[in-house]
């Protein structure tokens, strides 16, 4: 068995064991295929000698270094829940090894060489008569909708992950449909997460999401660009940088937005970019879009180097959605805080820290 890669390094006084695993290529299918995988599905499949990757998975398993154990065990939550058990351990980091790796493989498929033909899953026989514009995305006025995916001629769609967890993107889809404003909406679908409506988990959760007023009276008074950065209050290991400014130009007022992810995630987590335009004489949004921004190690360099607002076209962008109509200034609260879900800083910058 291939043992994965050790890269041992001292951080902050102490040892911090990052293994990059050679997981088999069958798992990470089958886990970015899942929308559920995340949600402790190595735990449940370790166990049950009838599925097909069953063999597959507890050899991989065994084959863990005790780096990887030891690594679960310095890991407060993982000790509060499961204390220092050897096979949880290797469940625990394995499916941590999933969750990275089906998220690399989905930026992989976003930035090859075949992203801009047709890729899964528009070569799906079901889409062939869907119009699929020059950014890879399709009106989901098109698509059925169930509260949770978008439904076509019996297969059932989700749009593409945003982070690395696959259901990124589910309160972003139901605000275009509690907002009234799916009929002008464009997303781009995930290249894994879809399959046949009969067996597709039809997944619901619970969050709550809701639009505040901004102080839309000085926006429209503005003059100087007003700008700020917020840094999340997590491990750094998982801590967004968000970055904002609003900008008068001739055709409004500009919002730009981007939360990015810590170095160390950026081979399998994009980061998330706004784009909107205000139009204080009608109050409405005029244009407005979201996408991801996936950079390389130069690229993330340089884009740190500057704020959002001077960052300029560094990085290759993938939009998510675009919204082809004028909409309230409340929707546009809303969907911009279900595409940037968990990130508390920008949540709290719109219900809280109006700007001035």
């Amino acid at each position: 068995m291939t043992q994965p890669d050790k890269d041992v390094r001292d951080t902050a006084g102490m040892q911090f064991v990052e293994l990059r695993a050679a997981i088999p290529d069958a798992l990470v299918q089958d886990f970015a295929s899942d929308p559920l995988a995340p949600f402790d599905k190595v735990l449940k499949k370790a166990g049950d000698p009838t599925w097909p990757l069953y063999t597959e998975l507890n050899g991989y398993l065994a084959g863990l270094p005790i780096e990887a154990v030891d690594a679960a065990f310095e890991d407060k939550t993982f000790v509060a829940l499961y204390g220092k058990n050897d096979r949880l351990a290797r469940i625990w980091m394995t499916e941590r090894f999933l969750v990275e790796g089906s998220a690399r493989r989905r930026l992989d498929v976003l930035t090859g060489p075949a992203s801009t033909g047709i890729v899964a899953p528009y070569d799906a026989a079901c889409l062939q008569a869907t119009s699929i514009d020059e950014d890879g995305m399709v009106r989901i006025a098109d698509f059925s909708y169930n509260n949770a995916t978008l439904g076509k001629d019996g297969f059932s769609f989700t749009v593409c992950s945003t982070t690395d967890c696959p259901n990124s993107t589910y309160w972003l889809l139901h605000s275009f449909y509690e907002e009234g404003v799916a009929d002008h909406v464009r997303v781009r679908l995930d290249p894994f997460l879809w399959g046949p409506s009969d067996s597709y988990p039809q997944t619901m959760y619970k969050m709550l999401v809701y639009a505040t007023p901004v102080d839309w009276e000085s926006l429209g008074q503005l003059r100087e660009p007003a700008h700020g950065m917020m840094q999340a209050d997590k491990p750094p290991e998982k801590s967004e940088l968000t970055e904002f400014c609003w900008t008068r130009r001739d055709d409004g007022i500009h919002f730009v937005c981007e939360a990015l992810p810590p170095k160390e995630r950026i081979e399998f987590v994009g980061a998330r970019y706004l784009h909107a335009i205000y139009a204080p004489s009608s109050q409405s949004i005029t244009h407005f879009d979201g996408a991801l921004r996936i950079y390389s190690d130069l690229q993330y360099g340089e884009r740190r180097s500057a704020h959002v607002r001077h960052s300029g076209k560094t990085g290759i962008r993938k939009k998510i959605f675009r919204i082809d109509a004028p909409i309230s200034r409340s929707a546009f609260s809303l969907i911009t805080q279900a595409f940037f879900v968990w990130n508390d800083d920008l949540v709290r910058y719109f219900r809280e820290k109006l700007p001035r």
